[in-house]
């Protein structure tokens, strides 16, 4: 079919109109999103919680307890963990919703640092991340833990890291999606079996 020169410049000028418009559209779209893939600003960091309330304690009042199949069990309260050597990151955070929060900075102390003051025992494979408020709980294997990326941080993007978002001490594992990054930390367990947990 012969399409003529007239016919075709404004349907070329229709098709070139729509597509801007889509273009806009999905700009206004995105920007009208609680965050983008750009967006490193702590109030556009969605928050998700299984806690039937979000525990508020500060750091200052605050215990993490290492046990389970260790050689020393640790109890580490605020003074404690003050004089841990600290350790800072950025990475980003992807949630297994889909949505992505770029270039997040934690900082805290690295989890194998932590563990390697308590010492796995030889029987030890598995390590479980308890939540203060005692319905989430979520595991990974040992080897996992030691990662040199895995931590527990008490800082987001240079402040103290707020409750809702996990504070004070939240898990962080960049390899692994959010709901791997337990938040209000308060127990870490190594066993010889993994906990499905939540």
């Amino acid at each position: 079919m012969r399409v003529d020169r007239r016919r075709f410049l404004i349907g070329a000028g229709a098709a070139g109109g729509a597509l801007a418009l889509l273009a806009a559209g999905l700009r206004s779209w995105r920007n009208s999103l609680p965050l983008g893939p750009l967006s490193t600003m702590v109030s556009a960091f969605p928050v998700r919680t299984a806690e039937d309330d979000e525990p508020d304690v500060p750091l200052s009042q605050w215990t993490l307890c290492v046990d389970g199949l260790v050689a020393r069990p640790l109890t580490v309260d605020a003074a404690a963990w003050a004089r841990l050597l600290r350790s800072a990151e950025t990475r980003d955070f992807h949630c297994v919703e889909g949505w992505s929060v770029d270039k997040v900075r934690w900082a805290g102390v690295r989890l194998a640092d932590l563990l390697h003051e308590a010492g796995p025992l030889r029987a030890a494979t598995f390590v479980t991340f308890h939540a203060l408020g005692g319905t989430y709980s979520d595991s990974l294997t040992l080897a996992e833990s030691l990662d040199p990326e895995v931590m527990l941080a008490d800082t987001l993007d240079g402040a103290p890291l707020a409750h809702e978002h996990g504070g004070p001490l939240r898990l962080v594992v960049p390899s692994q999606l959010g709901y791997k990054n337990v938040k209000w930390v308060t127990r870490v367990e190594l066993s010889g079996a993994r906990e499905i947990g939540y």
